[in-house]
């Protein structure tokens, strides 16, 4: 559903405009995600990682009756907390607990950044960074610059990487292809834990719609 629509089920919390298009690319694929379409409001805070972790509670005081959810997403790598990705959020939604959002709030920290997320596998990653190869292929270059490491699952860098791999497809870093990337990239490919953690969260939420249900609805 598009943002603007009254009684909206959700509010998203992000801590930059890249995070905004990639949220918004992938709650607008309720199918893939398994749930059922939501109505949404993203909005990103204007001190973008630790002001989503220091005051997501403050901005989002004024939404609790609202909506019925409300989460917040922001990296791990810059908001100025040290501590593991799981002890922060603990943090950001005991906080949020304490100031209305009771039972009703999730606190989403990728570690170390969104970047993360889009070394999932995906043939279509390579042609949204400017690639005519496959997924193998752009691996393989990134890790004869000391890009990726031979023996992990992700580069230990996933920004840099990511910039070193447009550069080298000739295209522009923009909060644009972070939109492209999630409304194109298989959902299940993913296996960062901060990832399933957001899509286990959500089908939580918004449970999809059994097909007899939906039959007995327009009866």
């Amino acid at each position: 559903m598009r943002e603007g629509q009254v009684g909206r089920d959700l509010y998203v919390l992000v801590a930059d405009q890249d995070m905004l298009q990639a949220m918004k690319g992938l709650l607008n694929r309720s199918a893939s995600l398994g749930i059922r379409p939501i109505n949404y409001a993203i909005s990103r805070h204007l001190h973008r990682d630790p002001g989503c972790r220091t005051s997501a509670s403050q901005y989002l005081r004024s939404h609790i009756k609202r909506y019925q959810h409300a989460l917040v997403v922001f990296d791990r790598r810059g908001c100025g907390d040290d501590a593991p990705r799981e002890e922060i959020q603990d943090k950001v939604e005991r906080d949020l607990e304490a100031n209305g959002w009771m039972r009703r709030c999730k606190a989403i920290v990728i570690d170390p950044e969104l970047e993360i997320w889009v070394w999932n596998g995906s043939h279509q990653v390579p042609k949204i960074l400017g690639w005519n190869a496959g997924f193998s292929d752009l691996k393989a270059w990134l890790v004869t610059r000391e890009l990726w490491p031979a023996a992990s699952a992700k580069p230990a860098e996933p920004k840099r990487a990511m910039r070193a791999a447009l550069r080298q497809g000739r295209r522009n870093v923009s909060a644009r292809l972070f939109g492209q990337l999630a409304k194109s990239v298989s959902v299940q490919s993913c296996q960062d834990p901060a990832f399933i953690e957001l899509r286990d969260t959500l089908r939580s939420w918004f449970p999809a719609e059994r097909p007899e249900s939906r039959g007995h609805a327009h009866k």
